[in-house]
C-alpha cells in the first residue's frame, strides 16, 4: 500500500495501481489518521476533524460507517491496518508506504550535508526531497488545513528549497533561480534567507540594479512594519552587490515589444487623451449580505502583488453573481484610479452566442481608447496589445458571465497594478485565480431583508411568517426574490400572503417568477440549452440527466441510480452528474450525492413533462423504482438470510457482499428509500409495492436503531394494509411496529400489538407468522417478569414448530427458549443461548449471532460469572466493528459490558464504557438506551464515592425512562425522591393502536 500526502491525498495498492477513497468524510478520516500514523488518534480528535467543534448527534454512528467504508477501500477486511483502539483509531503504516516519511528523511540528509558544506550532496538530497512535493499537503482535504503537521511539512519544504538554492550558489550555478526565488519571497515577505539568496542570484547574473532595489524594498518593509534592520547575512549580500562582485553570467538585452508602439500610438483625435474608462453598470439597489465574500475578494484584489490579481465568482443561475461583482467593483473605485472596464461575455445569455476571445479583446481595447484601426484581428496579437496597454496602469476588469477558461485566458492582463473580477456558472478551476467564491442562496434572514428593501415595504411583526415563507418558496435565490419584490412594489394590492399562495402551487411556480426582463425559467433554460447545443457528448448526457432529475423527483441522486435510469454505465452517469454540478445545476452535498435547488427541481419537472420526453422518462422511472425494490430486497436478504429472502446469485449486479455492505448501501440511499416508502412519494408505487418496500426496509431500519422512522413507516403500512384489506401485510406490520415500541422501551404497547398480530395470523391460518409473533410475545412477557404467561406463550409457539426449520429461524426459537428460561434457570438459559449462537453461525446471520452472544453474557451475569460475561459481550460487539450489527443488541452488549466490568472491580473502564454508550445513544436519538446507561453510570459513580454525580445521573435516567416499561423505574423514583412519573402516557386499546396511523 502507498499513501501520498504531499499534495492531494492519493492511494495506491502494492502494485502501484492508484485507487480512490470515495467520500469526503472517509477521505478526511484517512487524512486525520495519516497525520499521526502508527499512533492512536483519540475519537474526539477524529470527530472534531470530520464535523468541527459542534458535531451532530449522529456523529458517532456516522463515524462507524465511515470507518467501515475506509476499511473496504483499503482492502482491510480483517481490520489489521485500520484498528479500533480503546480510545480511538490507529492506522498502521509500514516503512516506505508514506511519501511524507521519505520526504522528511531526504530533507534531514540535505540539511546535514549543508551543515558540513558538502554542497553536491546537499543539492542532490534537497532536489530528491522536492521531487516528492506535489503541492500543499492534503490539498484536497479541507478538514486538516492548518494542522500543525501540514505547517511543519511546508516549513520542511522551505528548508529544502533554501538548501538547494544555497548549494547551487556555492557551486556557481545561479542560472534560472531568480524566477523561483522571486515567487517565494512574495509568498514569504519576511523570510530573510530567501531574500538573501535572491539578491545574490540577481547580483551574480548581471541584474545588479534589481538586486539593490530588492534590498532597499526589503529594508524599508522590515523597518516600517517590524522595526528591525536586515540581518548580518543580508547585509553581507548587499555589500557584495555594492562592491560589484564579478558577474558569472550576463543576460541578453530584452527584445523590443512589437506592440508597444501600437499601444502608444496617438489617439484618433490629435491632442486628446483617451478617456479614463468607467464602464461599470450601476450596482443593484438594496444589496444585502455576502459580507464574508466581499471581504475575501476585496482583500485579494487590493493587496500588493507581483502580478495581476484575479477573483472568480461562480454559482447557479440567479444566485446573484453579477450583482455581487458590481457591488464589489463599485467599492473598489479608489483602488483603481486608471479606470474600470466591464464586459459581458454572454456565456449563458438566452439567444446570444458567447463572445469569441477576439471579439472580447476588440471590445476591451476599444474601451481603453485604442484606435479601431490599430486593433489586430489575430487573437494572440490582440491579447499582447491588451497586456501592453494595461501594463503600467491600475485598472479593474469586470468580466461577466464567462463561458469557459479558454474564453477568458487571452483577456487577462499581466501588470501588477491590474485586477480581474470574473463571474461564471462554472468554477473556472484551471484559470489559477487567487480567490474563488462559489455563491450559495442567501441565508433566510438576508433573503427576507432583500425582499423588504427591494419591495419598498416595511414589514410588521405579523408579516414575519409569510415573508419567511415567501423567501423559502423562492429558494432564497436573489433573482427570484427580486422578481417577487418587483411584483409587490408594482402592485400595492398584492399581499405577501396571496403571493405565497401562488408560489406554493409547484406546477406553475416558475410562471410567477417571470416579470419583464427578469425570469428564473429563462435563466435556467439558457443553461439547459447550452448543454443540449454543445458538441460535447458529456453535455448532452448531462441535459438528459437533468430531465430525469425532474422525472424521478427524489431527494437526492447518485451515479448508480442515474445509471439505471439512463441505461448507461455508472461512469457515464457520474460524469453527467459531475457536469451538472460544474454548471451549478446540481449541488454535490457530499461525495457522490447530488441535490438540485428547489427552483432547478421545478424546472427539471417541466423538462420531464415535455410531450416528446414523457414516454422515455416513464420507462426510466420504472427502471429506477424496480432497481430500488430489487436492491433493497438484496439488502434485506444480506441482513436477514433465510427462506423468503431474495437469493444471491453468482454475478448478480444487485448483490451486496455482506451485512456491512448492505448497511452501507442503506445509509447511502436512506433518504430516497424513506421518501418512496412514506406518503411523501404521493403514492407513486401504489399500496402493494409500498408495503413490499416498507417490509424490505425493516431490517435496515431495525439494525440501525432508527426507531422513529420505523414507527412512522410501520404505522403507514398498517393503514395501507387495512385500507386494502391485506390482513397478512397488516399482521406483519403490527409485528414490526411492536419491534419499534420494544426498542423504545414501550414493552406493554408492543405486547398489545403482538396480540393483534397473533390473532390476525390465526385467522389467516399462517402458522409460521403466528409462531414468530408468539415467540416475540413470550420474550416480551419475560421482560415484564410475567413468567407463567411467558412459558405458556412459548409452549404455544413451540407447538407450531414445523418439522424442518432454517438455521436462522431455529436460532431465533432457541433464543426465545433461553430468554424465558432466564427467569428461573440461568444455567439452562445459557445453554440455549450458546446453541442459538451456533445455529446463527451455521446460518450465516451475524445479527442473530450478536443477539445470542449478548443474551449469553446476560446469563453469565445472572450466574455471577462476570469474566465470562465480559468475554461474551466483547465477542458480541466485535460484529459491530466491521460496520454490521444490530443496535438493540449492541446497546445491550455495551451496557452488559459496563456491568461486567463493574462486577469485576474495574470501575474506571466500566465508567468509560458507560459514558461512551450514553454519547452513542444520544447521537442516535435513543432516549431509552441513554436512560439505561445513565442508570448504570449512577451506580458506578456511587461506588466511586460521588453521590452528587450519581443522583444527577439517576435524575437524567428517570427523565429518559419515564413513560417506558423499564424495570428500574420504581428504584429510580425512590433514589431521586420522585413520587409520580414526570409525564403520564396513555396506552391505547389494542383495537385502536394501528387505526390511529
Amino acid at each position: 500500500m502507498k499513501f501520498a500526502v504531499l499534495g492531494a491525498l492519493t492511494t495506491a495498492d502494492d502494485d502501484g495501481v492508484a485507487f480512490v477513497v470515495r467520500g469526503a468524510k472517509p477521505r478526511a478520516l484517512l487524512a486525520v489518521l495519516l497525520l499521526e500514523p502508527n499512533r492512536t488518534v483519540p475519537t474526539d480528535t477524529v470527530t472534531a476533524a470530520l464535523w468541527g467543534e459542534d458535531p451532530p448527534p449522529t456523529a458517532t454512528a456516522s463515524l462507524h460507517n465511515h470507518v467501515a467504508r475506509l476499511r473496504r477501500d483499503l482492502r482491510d477486511a480483517g481490520g489489521t491496518r485500520l484498528r479500533t483502539m480503546p480510545h480511538g483509531l490507529e492506522l498502521r503504516v509500514d516503512d516506505d508506504e508514506l511519501d511524507r516519511d521519505a520526504f522528511e528523511g531526504r530533507v534531514r540528509r540535505a540539511v546535514a550535508a549543508r551543515n558540513r558544506e558538502d554542497w553536491e550532496t546537499a543539492e542532490r538530497a534537497a532536489g530528491a526531497a522536492l521531487a516528492l512535493w506535489r503541492g500543499t499537503p492534503f490539498a484536497d482535504v479541507p478538514a486538516v488545513a492548518g494542522h500543525p503537521v501540514v505547517t511543519f511539512l511546508q516549513e520542511q519544504r522551505l528548508q529544502a528549497l533554501e538548501c538547494r538554492f544555497e548549494a547551487l550558489l556555492r557551486l556557481g550555478r545561479p542560472d534560472g533561480l531568480a524566477a523561483d526565488l522571486g515567487l517565494l519571497v512574495e509568498e514569504h515577505p519576511f523570510r530573510e534567507a530567501l531574500h538573501r539568496q535572491l539578491i545574490l542570484v540577481l547580483g551574480r547574473t548581471g541584474r545588479r540594479a534589481e538586486a539593490l532595489a530588492r534590498f532597499r524594498s526589503l529594508r524599508r518593509n522590515l523597518v516600517e512594519e517590524l522595526g528591525v534592520e536586515p540581518g548580518p547575512a543580508l547585509q553581507d549580500a548587499h555589500r557584495e552587490v555594492l562592491r560589484g562582485a564579478t558577474r558569472r553570467h550576463h543576460e541578453p538585452p530584452a527584445p523590443a515589444d512589437p506592440f508597444t508602439a501600437a499601444a502608444s500610438e496617438p489617439p484618433a483625435v490629435p491632442g486628446r487623451t483617451p478617456p479614463r474608462p468607467e464602464q461599470l453598470p450601476a450596482p443593484p439597489d438594496g444589496f444585502v449580505g455576502r459580507a464574508e465574500h466581499i471581504a475575501e475578494i476585496r482583500t485579494a484584489l487590493e493587496s500588493d502583488r507581483a502580478g495581476t490579481a484575479c477573483a472568480v465568482i461562480s454559482g447557479m443561475p440567479g444566485v446573484g453573481k453579477t450583482g455581487l461583482a458590481l457591488h464589489i467593483a463599485d467599492q473598489l473605485r479608489p483602488a483603481f484610479p486608471d479606470g474600470r472596464l466591464y464586459l459581458n461575455l454572454h456565456g449563458a445569455t438566452p439567444g446570444i452566442a458567447p463572445l469569441t476571445p477576439a471579439d472580447a479583446l476588440a471590445a476591451l481595447l476599444h474601451g481603453l481608447g485604442v484606435d479601431t484601426r490599430r486593433i489586430p484581428g489575430d487573437e494572440a496579437a490582440g491579447s499582447a496589445l491588451l497586456r501592453s496597454a494595461l501594463a503600467a496602469t491600475r485598472t479593474l476588469l469586470v468580466l461577466d458571465d464567462a463561458a469557459s477558461v479558454s474564453q477568458v485566458r487571452p483577456l487577462l492582463p499581466a501588470g501588477a497594478g491590474c485586477a480581474v473580477l470574473l463571474t461564471s456558472r462554472q468554477p473556472l478551476a484551471t484559470l489559477g485565480a487567487a480567490t474563488h467564491v462559489r455563491l450559495e442562496p442567501l441565508p433566510p434572514q438576508d433573503g427576507a431583508l432583500l425582499l423588504e428593501r427591494a419591495a419598498g415595504r416595511t414589514w410588521a411583526a405579523a408579516d414575519a411568517r409569510p415573508v419567511a415563507r415567501l423567501a423559502d418558496l423562492c429558494g432564497h435565490l436573489p433573482l427570484a426574490l427580486r422578481i417577487c419584490a418587483a411584483r409587490l412594489r408594482s402592485r400595492t394590492a398584492l399581499s405577501v400572503e396571496k403571493l405565497v399562495e401562488r408560489l406554493a402551487r409547484l406546477e406553475d411556480r416558475l410562471d410567477h417568477l417571470e416579470l419583464e426582463d427578469l425570469s428564473v425559467r429563462r435563466s435556467l433554460t439558457a443553461a439547459h440549452e447550452a448543454l443540449t447545443g454543445s458538441g460535447d457528448p458529456r453535455d448532452r448526457d448531462a441535459a438528459t440527466a437533468l430531465a430525469l432529475v425532474g422525472a424521478l423527483d427524489l431527494p437526492e441522486y447518485g451515479a448508480p441510480l442515474m445509471a439505471v435510469a439512463t441505461g448507461s454505465s455508472e461512469r457515464g452517469a457520474e460524469q453527467a452528474l459531475d457536469r451538472l454540478a460544474e454548471v451549478a445545476l446540481l449541488q454535490e452535498t457530499h461525495w457522490g450525492r447530488y441535490v438540485p435547488h428547489d427552483l432547478v427541481r421545478d424546472f427539471a419537472r417541466e423538462l420531464a413533462d415535455r410531450p416528446d420526453a414523457r414516454a422515455g422518462n416513464t420507462d426510466a422511472v420504472e427502471r429506477a423504482l424496480r432497481w430500488y425494490r430489487q436492491r433493497l430486497a438484496r439488502c434485506a436478504a444480506a441482513l436477514r438470510p433465510g427462506p423468503g429472502r431474495a437469493p444471491e446469485q453468482s454475478g448478480d449486479a444487485l448483490a451486496l457482499a455482506d451485512a456491512s455492505a448492505a448497511l452501507a448501501w442503506g445509509d447511502t440511499e436512506a433518504a430516497n428509500l424513506l421518501f418512496l416508502a412514506d406518503t411523501g412519494a404521493h403514492g407513486r408505487l401504489g399500496p402493494g409495492r409500498t408495503l413490499e418496500l416498507i417490509n424490505s426496509l425493516f431490517p435496515y431500519l431495525h439494525d440501525r436503531g432508527r426507531a422513529r422512522d420505523l414507527e412512522r413507516l410501520t404505522r403507514h403500512a398498517i393503514a395501507l394494509a387495512r385500507s386494502g384489506g391485506d390482513a397478512a401485510a397488516e399482521a406483519r406490520a403490527l409485528g414490526q411496529l411492536a419491534s419499534a415500541h420494544y426498542s423504545a422501551g414501550r414493552v406493554r404497547q408492543a405486547l398489545l400489538l403482538l396480540d393483534e398480530a397473533v390473532e390476525l395470523s390465526g385467522h389467516l391460518c399462517d402458522d409460521a407468522a403466528r409462531m414468530r409473533h408468539l415467540g416475540n410475545r413470550a420474550a416480551l412477557l419475560r421482560e415484564l417478569g410475567r413468567g407463567a404467561e411467558a412459558r405458556a406463550t412459548l409452549a404455544r409457539c413451540l407447538a407450531l414448530r414445523p418439522d424442518t426449520l432454517a438455521p436462522g429461524e431455529e436460532a431465533t426459537l432457541v433464543g426465545h427458549q433461553g430468554n424465558v428460561a432466564e427467569l428461573g434457570d440461568p444455567r439452562s438459559a445459557l445453554s440455549f443461548h450458546l446453541r442459538s449462537r451456533d445455529l446463527a453461525r451455521q446460518g450465516g446471520s451475524a445479527v442473530l449471532e450478536q443477539v445470542a452472544l449478548c443474551n449469553a453474557g446476560r446469563a453469565h451475569l445472572a450466574l455471577g460469572e462476570p469474566a465470562r460475561a465480559l468475554r461474551s459481550f466483547d465477542e458480541a460487539l466485535s460484529a459491530t466493528a466491521s460496520g454490521a450489527g444490530h443496535w438493540n443488541a449492541e446497546r445491550e452488549a455495551r451496557l452488559g459490558r459496563s456491568q461486567a466490568l463493574r462486577a469485576l472491580g474495574r470501575p474506571g473502564p466500566a465508567r468509560e464504557a458507560c459514558e461512551a454508550l450514553i454519547r452513542e445513544a444520544a447521537a442516535r436519538g435513543d432516549s431509552y438506551g441513554r436512560g439505561l446507561a445513565e442508570y448504570e453510570l449512577g451506580h458506578l459513580l456511587r461506588e466511586l464515592g460521588d453521590e452528587g454525580a450519581a443522583l444527577t445521573r439517576w435524575r437524567g435516567a428517570l427523565t429518559a425512562l419515564d413513560g417506558t416499561d423499564a424495570p428500574m423505574l420504581a428504584d429510580l423514583r425512590t433514589r431521586t425522591g420522585a413520587t409520580t412519573p414526570y409525564y403520564a402516557q396513555v396506552i391505547p386499546e389494542a383495537g385502536s393502536e394501528g387505526r390511529t396511523c
